[in-house]
Parts: C-alpha cells; structure tokens; sequence
C-alpha cells in the first residue's frame, strides 16, 4: 500500500473510527463481520457502512501500515481526543 493509497484508505474509514476501533481491527481473532456488527451497535452506523470500513481498516493493517495511520493521525487535523488517542496507541505498541 503506498501513501496515496494509504491516506485514500483512511480517510474512507474515517480518522476516529481507526483509532475507537483500532484493537478491533488488529484482532485476528475477530472476524470481519464480528467486528462490524459490534461497531454497528455501538456506533448505529448501516451495516454496509460497518463492513466498509472494517475492510478498509483491515487493509491498512495487512500492509503493515497501522503504525503509520497512526503516526499520520496524530498531525492531522482531526479533533484533539482522536489525535491524542493515537498517540497512546504508539506508545502502548512500542
């Protein structure tokens, strides 16, 4: 996954829900459709919207880009709970 690429797919996901969901998204354990019915509770977003963006998180994730997401969130413009979400996120993943 490249930057374009990267920053295309988190925007479609959306910077606070990479973040609220982040260990979701990293749970292998978890499948696709365990963890958007989970968003779907708890954030009443469609069901389709919910698959949309675990997939796409997902994505960033199976490239080995989360930590970049991440560091990219953190000096972005999205609101200041996001931003300092993401960045305990790298401190707790070393």
């Amino acid at each position: 996954m490249n930057e374009q690429q990267l920053v295309r797919t988190l925007n479609s996901v959306g910077k606070r829900c990479f973040v609220t969901w982040f260990r979701q998204f990293c749970d292998l354990s978890l499948s696709n459709e365990d963890v958007a019915a989970q968003m779907e509770e708890a954030e009443r977003y469609s069901a389709r919207t919910c698959r949309t963006r675990t997939s796409g998180a997902r994505s960033i994730i199976r490239a080995g880009r989360g930590r970049d997401a991440l560091e990219k969130i953190t000096r972005s413009k999205a609101d200041a709970w996001t931003r300092q979400e993401a960045s305990k996120l790298l401190t707790s993943r070393g």
